[in-house]
Parts: C-alpha cells; sequence; structure tokens
C-alpha cells in the first residue's frame, strides 16, 4: 500500500542570515516647522445652523461626558515630539 503525501515533514527554512535593520531618520525636520491640525469630531454649531439638533438626543442618553473628553485640550508639543 502507497504512503500519503500528507504524512511527510517538510523542513522550513526560518534563519535567512539577515537580521531587521531599523533605517534612520531620511528627513530632518525642525519641530518649530510642524503644524498640528486640531479639529472637532462633530461640528454640533453647523448641525444646528442646518436644521439638525441633536444635542438633546445626546443628552438624553448621557453622552455629555463623553464628548466633552472628546473636546478636552490637545497637547500639541506632545503630538510634535511624536
Amino acid at each position: 500500500m502507497a504512503k500519503s503525501s500528507s504524512n511527510q515533514v517538510v523542513a522550513m527554512q526560518v534563519d535567512f542570515g539577515k537580521s531587521y535593520v531599523v533605517k534612520p531618520r531620511t528627513m530632518v525636520i525642525d519641530k518649530e516647522d510642524l503644524v498640528v491640525q486640531v479639529e472637532s469630531l462633530v461640528a454640533f454649531v453647523a448641525l444646528t445652523t442646518h436644521g439638525v439638533d441633536i444635542t438633546s438626543y445626546m443628552l438624553a442618553q448621557e453622552l455629555d461626558g463623553y464628548f466633552g473628553m472628546l473636546y478636552g485640550p490637545t497637547y500639541k508639543e506632545l503630538v510634535k515630539d511624536f
């Protein structure tokens, strides 16, 4: 009876002799030249202006704290560091 080919073990080569190398920065930009653009996630004023007032729905679901967190401060200098 012939043996099934699915029982054969195939050796994999996992070491190619090269390791992953992180390349250094290829571009130098001064931190002062970076501009951080801060946008609103939901423009409640614009929605109200166009006749869509979702404030009551937001308050009914107690999401005002969540949106207050989203509209919190943006630490622009920290963003520039990253």
